[in-house]
C-alpha cells in the first residue's frame, strides 16, 4: 500500500492528485463507531458497570449539588442483526461531552444527539424494541482530568454506501419487485455477463442472501446520489472551488451508475426484476452550511470511509468470478478512489478556511474514528457469504481494513492536520483511478 499512501499524502496537501476511498462502515463522525461485534471498546478503557446516573454536580452557591455521576460501564451491543441499510447489531458507544450550565443534561437533551451522529458519518442511531432512542446517561468520564465530564451511552449501527442520514437516521429508497429501469444498465458487456453468470451452483438459500445483500448495497448506492446532492449543495453554501463542486457532481452520476450495477445483478439472483422506490428528502437539506459539520462528517465519511470502501471492492473484485460481479466492483473501487480524493481535498480546503480550531477538531476526529474501526471486531450480518460473489469474509475484512489503518490512513491523516501555511495556488486534480490497483498489490500477494 506504500504507493496509495505516497498518492495520500500529496492529497492531504491538496496538490497535483489526491487518492483514496468508501461505504460506511464501524465509524462514526465525531466519535467512536459501532461495529457488528458483540461489544465495542470504549473511548477510555476499563471500568465498573452502573446504570445511568443523576446529573452532574451544580456549580456555585454553596448548597449541596446533586450526587455524583456513576462512571459508565462497558458498552455492549444488543437486539437482533439489522439489515436494509443498516450491518450488524445496534452497538453502545461512549461520547463525552461538556457540562452545559455546570451540570451534565438528561439523555433526552444531550448536546451529542446531532453533533456526534452528524448527517454522512457512517453510522445510523438506533433505537431499543420499545422504540425509545438508544441514549443513556450521564455518566463521569473515567478520564478526571477531562473537561469533557458527562458521558453518555448512544447506540449506533454501521451502514453500507455513502450515507444519506437525516436527523441522525438513514434514508433508503424502498425496493420495488417489479419491472424497473434500476435493474437495468447501459453497459453492453456487463449486461452481457449478467445474462451469461451460471448461478446453478448456488442453493437457494445462497442466492436469496446474495440478493438481498446486492440489493441492500444498490438502495445505499441510490441514497448516495442524494447525499453527494446535498454535499455539492453545502460546498456551494460555503463557496468551496468549483473545482472540488465539479468532483461532487461527477460523484453523483458515479453513484447512480453504481446503484443500476448493483440492482442488476440483485435482480439476476432474485430471478426477477429489483428496483427502488422514490426516496423520502423530508428534513434532509436541513443545517446546510456548516463548514465545521461539514468537515468533520468528510473525515469520516470521505477521507477514511471511502478509503477503506475502495480499497475493499478492489480485494473483493479479485475474489469475484462471475465476471459481471468482477466488472461492477472494479468499477465501483475506481470511482470510489476518485471520490476519496475529493474527501481529501475539501478537508484540506475546509482546514485552510477553519484554522487551527478546525484542525485540531479534525485531528481528534481522525483519531477517534481510526481507534473505533481498529478496535471493532469482524462481524457477518446474515451470516458469510461465498467470496467468489462479492463479499468478503469477516476476518478477511478485518485483517485488510487493520493493515489500511497502519499502513496509508493514520501517516495520512498526520500529514493533513499537520501545521502548514494556507495556500491560495492550490488546485485539485481528481486523477487518480488505478491507485486502488497499486494500494492493494501487496495485500493480494500475502
Amino acid at each position: 500500500m506504500r504507493t496509495l499512501l505516497r498518492r495520500i499524502l500529496v492529497a492531504s496537501q491538496w496538490g497535483a492528485s489526491l487518492a483514496v476511498a468508501s461505504a460506511c462502515g464501524p465509524h462514526v463522525d465525531s466519535g467512536g463507531g459501532a461495529g457488528s461485534s458483540e461489544s465495542t471498546s470504549s473511548q477510555s478503557g476499563g471500568g465498573s458497570a452502573s446504570s445511568g446516573g443523576a446529573s452532574s454536580s451544580s456549580g456555585g452557591g454553596g448548597e449541596p449539588g446533586p450526587p455524583p455521576l456513576e462512571p459508565y460501564p462497558d458498552p455492549t451491543c444488543f437486539g437482533p442483526e439489522y439489515d436494509g441499510g443498516y450491518e450488524g447489531r445496534c452497538c453502545y458507544e461512549v461520547h463525552c461531552a461538556a457540562p452545559v450550565n455546570g451540570a451534565c443534561p438528561p439523555a433526552t437533551e444531550a448536546p451529542l444527539r446531532i453533533e456526534d451522529i452528524a448527517p454522512g458519518s457512517g453510522s445510523c442511531m438506533c433505537y431499543r424494541e420499545d422504540l425509545t432512542e438508544a441514549i443513556e446517561g450521564p455518566y463521569a468520564n473515567r478520564d478526571a482530568s477531562a473537561p469533557e465530564s458527562c458521558c453518555y451511552f448512544v447506540g449506533v449501527i454501521s451502514c453500507e454506501g455513502r450515507p444519506l442520514l437525516v436527523r441522525g437516521e438513514p434514508r433508503v429508497a424502498p425496493l420495488a419487485r417489479a419491472p424497473s429501469a434500476w435493474s437495468q444498465t447501459d453497459v453492453r458487456r456487463f449486461e452481457r455477463a449478467l445474462a451469461d453468470a451460471d448461478l446453478s451452483e448456488l442453493a437457494p438459500a445462497e442466492r436469496r442472501e446474495l440478493a438481498r445483500r446486492w440489493a441492500e448495497r444498490g438502495q445505499n448506492e441510490h441514497a448516495s446520489v442524494a447525499s453527494f446532492g446535498r454535499f455539492a449543495l453545502g460546498l456551494m453554501a460555503l463557496g468551496a472551488p468549483p473545482q472540488l463542486l465539479e468532483a461532487a457532481h461527477r460523484a453523483a452520476v458515479d453513484e447512480v451508475r453504481h446503484a443500476r450495477l448493483a440492482l442488476a445483478i440483485a435482480s439476476a439472483y432474485a430471478g426477477e426484476p429489483v428496483g427502488v422506490g422514490p426516496l423520502p428528502l423530508c428534513g434532509a437539506l436541513d443545517d446546510l452550511g456548516s463548514l465545521e459539520a461539514l468537515t468533520l462528517a468528510t473525515v469520516v465519511e470521505g477521507c477514511i470511509g471511502e478509503t477503506l470502501s475502495a480499497i475493499e471492492a478492489e480485494v473483493a473484485a479479485q475474489a469475484a468470478q462471475p465476471p459481471a460481479v468482477r466488472t461492477a466492483l472494479l468499477s465501483i473501487a475506481r470511482d470510489e478512489a476518485r471520490h476519496a480524493e475529493l474527501a481529501w481535498a475539501f478537508v484540506c480546503w475546509a482546514t485552510d478556511a477553519g484554522g487551527a480550531g478546525l484542525r485540531a477538531r479534525v485531528a481528534a476526529a481522525f483519531a477517534r474514528a481510526l481507534d473505533q474501526v481498529a478496535s471493532a471486531a469482524p462481524g457477518s450480518a446474515g451470516g458469510e457469504l461465498p467470496p467468489s460473489h462479492g463479499f468478503l469474509p469477516a476476518d478477511e475484512l478485518h485483517r485488510l481494513r487493520q493493515q489500511a489503518i497502519t499502513d496509508v490512513l493514520r501517516p495520512a491523516a498526520a500529514a493533513l492536520v499537520s501545521a502548514r501555511p494556507p495556500s491560495a495556488d492550490r488546485e485539485f486534480s481528481g486523477a487518480s483511478g488505478n491507485v486502488i490497483l497499486s494500494a492493494t498489490t501487496t495485500y493480494l500477494s500475502t
